[in-house]
């Protein structure tokens, strides 16, 4: 494996746990232009000229801390985004720890392989691990669709919401597009 190569592979953890950010009670996760923000358990939404909206684990939704009426089916829905973002949240964070595990199982394998003589099997190995790296970014890409679909349900029912309905099926594709180029780069090596 060329040492530009294995540079490749080893930088690719950090560019997944940069898909979120954790202090705390405070978490985001950033997709293209799209910010999901947690903040002592509730999921925090920010739009152009808009003030903070609010989504609680049970389906509370709140505008500028001012409840929005909804019916039971429509806090059902806020429920199921909040669960979706959670999955996105847990799901990057398990990426980047998976990552960040990965670059220090790389270097070993460097090393071992130089040392044994080995160094035809460097390259296998780190793919094989990358691999398992980049199947995971893909599911948490998966559950960004899944975010979007009920972004758009909300959206459809709740006009309150309109203005924070913000992921577009660019931002799920542009996704699933980063983390295929991520993998080619790596199988292609």
């Amino acid at each position: 494996m060329k040492l530009h190569h294995l540079a490749g592979v080893l930088l690719l953890p950090a560019l997944l746990a940069g898909c979120g950010s954790s202090n705390h009670d405070f978490t985001t996760v950033r997709q293209g232009a799209v910010s999901i923000n947690f903040e002592d358990g509730a999921v925090l939404l920010h739009a152009n000229d808009q003030p903070k909206a609010q989504i609680a684990a049970n389906g509370d939704f709140s505008i500028a801390g001012k409840p929005v009426t909804l019916t039971e089916p429509q806090r059902e829905l806020f429920k199921q985004y909040y669960g979706d973002a959670v999955s996105i949240r847990d799901e990057g964070i398990a990426t980047g720890k998976a990552g960040a595990a990965m670059a220090g199982h790389a270097i070993g394998d460097v090393v071992s392989g130089l040392i044994h003589g080995n160094p035809d099997q460097i390259g296998p190995t780190i793919k094989a691990r990358a691999g398992k790296v980049t199947a995971q970014a893909t599911q948490i890409c998966h559950a960004f669709g899944d975010l979007r679909t009920a972004q758009d349900a909300i959206s459809s029912q709740v006009e309150a919401f309109r203005p924070y309905a913000t992921i577009t099926a660019d931002d799920v594709q542009d996704c699933l597009k980063e983390t295929s180029k991520a993998t080619d780069s790596i199988t292609a090596h």
